[in-house]
């Protein structure tokens, strides 16, 4: 633990661009924790910065200062970055063995060496196809099994790698936007640099990200790159690498990818959100299914299974009412995996725990067939239609397609010979995805971000690193659309989009975080309508004093924008009456009742203001009206007796009073309100125990009894012996 805060304060003098103290921070993590392979490097920094502040200090003016003050910092982070990577390689027994695997291994990784190899593999593969067919099976599933050893390993390499050199991130750019290395081995080693950028920051590796997301020509590979810079983006080190922001700069003049980083915003929001959707599932959907499992689910749609003749008999409807509630059910799920949910991640879930999970990269690894794992899986069922089906348009991520092959596999042979011979003709189906779509951008993405949260969730040893999805105070990481970063971009044009998804999945944290990064042009009536609707829902008690007030704000700053917002109004008028300012509130609803006199809801409102301000007399007229027309709506009965009571007309109040309390609809408010109307009125007993009943329904003190309409009972005359006598009867 002591070890981490000595590197966190070698960060913070990083981030504060500070090379002296930063080196000086260095110096005493060394003293404490030796790194002798470190010491060449450090002795080195140390001597250029005295000589450049020496010569600084003595007035020379150096017309490089910058520049070499900026290579300088850049190269003390270096060392702070290994140093770090040592530490976490040191600290966790996981990391340590695949670290010493690679050593042991004796493998040369020049990424010339490397190259080739991924070339060659290729080459292989395409010749062996020009074998006997009798020799090929037996020689490609020997090259992929090699093949597989290497890639691994290569994976393994390139996330416990150091920090790169702009030379070696170059040759591995170009290795990534080449058309002679498999494209599945390219989408991996983008993977392998996006964890090792989680780890460690490395401007090399986050460079090689962005310009293959720029130039790549395979979609799979660009859009893991796409998603490996977002994740993998450090904006505090801003005064080490200026450089990042510039190339983002450029990178967001691409509107095709300003509408991409929107999606991928929105995507990762749904992705955190899984769990939450799988509860949803568990909890509102299968219960249903389970219900109604009297039918079956085939190519033809929903069959009904041979009904009980009683049933049908005693519940002739209850047949149809079950089918209803079942395609329903479907109908939510279906939605949900539209909308972007990941509604197969609760199920998969509990398919990870095969051997193949144990390898890293197979989380990560593009679905083959020819993977070493699976192929002899797939020769054994390559007949069954089913499983084709579902491993080529199935709305599975790569990571699931593997689980879902395993687990296949173990289950046919113990299946019904009928259900298995549906299978192979392929009649049945867990869901298809149209060939067009699997193939756009915004799937491809989709099913890799389940892979990553797959990762991150259920690998073993996940812990070991840096949890990009990790959701403890807000969406933190996940949400880069606030990020300094992309500060006065164009993504700000896309705000609305990502603030109304945060407020509709009750992130409301996360939506005031988003409500203040708006620049003045882009708060329009939208904005402030969000705004509205967020902050009744925050916890910050420094907002929460305020919270009217802002309220109110947002709303008049909507008015002035669209003055005919019914939504607007509305919203001001009920913010008003809560902060009790019941004229202001009036004016509003005037206006209301005025453009929309057919709703009752206002008219209504508008009495209740009246009889706030004592205008009791005034409200009692329409409130007659509105009675008269509408005999059975309790809540003209509610609003016209409490106007009635504040008008000292007890006995017609008494009457519409007993018609509430004594129906089902009664509310807890009709006992309160009668028991004001009996005390004032004089008949203190049957006040006693509307007020009896009012406090045993709610659980609140007596003394809200005189709380609540303090000022209407002094202008009834009752007296401070009255209040405390009323008190001592209803106190429990």
């Amino acid at each position: 633990m002591e070890r981490n805060e000595a590197l966190k304060r070698v960060l913070v003098q990083l981030a504060d661009g500070n090379v002296g103290q930063t080196l000086t921070e260095l110096q005493n993590f060394f003293a404490s924790y030796p790194r002798p392979q470190a010491q060449a490097e450090m002795d080195s920094l140390l001597a250029e910065y005295q000589v450049m502040a020496r010569y600084w200090m003595q007035g020379y003016q150096d017309p490089q200062l910058e520049s070499n003050y900026s290579q300088l910092l850049q190269r003390t982070f270096r060392l702070y970055a290994d140093t770090s990577l040592w530490r976490r390689i040191g600290s966790s027994p996981f990391i340590s063995t695949v670290y010493s695997n690679l050593l042991m291994s004796s493998r040369e990784w020049s990424v010339t060496n490397i190259r080739q190899e991924l070339e060659s593999f290729v080459t292989d593969v395409a010749l062996v196809e020009l074998e006997p067919a009798n020799k090929q099976s037996v020689h490609r599933d020997a090259l992929y099994v090699k093949h597989q050893q290497f890639i691994s390993s290569l994976f393994n390499y390139i996330w416990t790698s150091g920090q790169w050199s702009d030379a070696k991130a170059q040759a591995f750019e170009e290795m990534l936007l080449s058309p002679t290395v498999d494209s599945a081995d390219q989408q991996l080693i983008v993977s392998a640099l996006t964890l090792s950028l989680l780890n460690t920051f490395d401007m090399a590796k986050l460079r090689t990200l962005l310009k293959v997301c720029q130039q790549s020509t395979d979609e799979q590979v660009r859009q893991r790159a796409l998603v490996g810079w977002v994740m993998g983006r450090n904006y505090t080190l801003s005064n080490v690498f200026p450089e990042e922001r510039q190339l983002v700069d450029a990178l967001l003049q691409d509107e095709q990818l300003v509408q991409e980083l929107t999606e991928l915003q929105l995507q990762l929001i749904y992705t955190v959100n899984a769990e939450r959707d799988h509860h949803t599932i568990q909890s509102q959907i299968m219960p249903d299914l389970l219900q109604n499992n009297h039918f079956r689910i085939t190519r033809s749609g929903i069959e009904e299974v041979e009904d009980d003749s009683l049933e049908d008999i005693l519940h002739p409807e209850a047949d149809e009412e079950r089918m209803e509630r079942l395609e329903d059910s479907l109908r939510k799920m279906v939605d949900m995996q539209k909308q972007g949910s990941d509604i197969y991640f609760g199920g998969f879930a509990q398919m990870k725990h095969y051997p193949f999970f144990q390898t890293i990269a197979n989380w990560f690894m593009p679905f083959t067939m020819h993977h070493p794992d699976v192929a002899d899986i797939m020769k054994k069922l390559h007949s069954n239609r089913f499983l084709q089906q579902m491993l080529q348009t199935g709305p599975f991520c790569n990571s699931d397609k593997y689980s879902f092959i395993l687990g296949f596999s173990q289950v046919i042979e113990r299946m019904p010979q009928s259900m298995r011979e549906m299978l192979e003709r392929g009649e049945a189906t867990l869901g298809e995805v149209a060939t067009k779509e699997i193939k756009t951008p915004a799937y491809i993405r989709r099913m890799y971000l389940q892979d990553l949260y797959r990762f991150f969730r259920l690998f073993p040893h996940a812990s070991h690193f840096d949890h990009p999805f990790k959701t403890s105070e807000g969406l933190g990481h996940v949400l880069f659309f606030v990020s300094p970063l992309f500060k006065d971009s164009p993504l700000e044009k896309h705000y609305d989009r990502v603030l109304s998804m945060l407020i509709r999945r009750h992130y409301y944290y996360d939506a005031e975080r988003m409500l203040a990064k708006y620049n003045d042009e882009y708060k329009d009536y939208n904005y402030y309508m969000m705004e509205a609707s967020v902050i009744p829902h925050l916890n910050d008690p420094l907002q929460v004093a305020t919270r009217n007030t802002r309220m109110a704000t947002a709303y008049q700053m909507a008015i002035a924008i669209k003055p005919d917002s019914e939504r607007a109004l509305q919203g001001y008028a009920r913010t008003l009456f809560d902060m009790e300012r019941y004229e202001e509130a009036l004016h509003v609803y005037d206006t209301l009742v005025g453009s929309h006199p057919e709703k009752k809801s206002y008219v209504l409102n508008r009495m209740v203001c009246l009889s706030n301000l004592d205008r009791y007399e005034e409200a009692l007229e329409p409130l007659f009206r509105l009675n008269y027309e509408a005999p059975d709506d309790n809540n003209v009965k509610r609003v016209l007796a409490w106007a009635l009571t504040g008008a000292g007309k007890y006995e017609q109040a008494f009457s519409l009073y007993e018609q509430l309390t004594s129906q089902d609809v009664a509310v807890d408010e009709d006992f309160l309100n009668q028991g004001y109307c009996f005390w004032f009125a004089g008949r203190r007993q049957e006040a006693v125990d509307c007020f009896l009943r009012y406090l045993k329904n709610t659980g609140q003190p007596a003394s809200c009894i005189v709380k609540n309409e303090q000022k209407l009972i002094a202008r009834k005359g009752i007296t401070k012996p009255d209040i405390q006598i009323m008190l001592s009867a209803i106190e429990p």
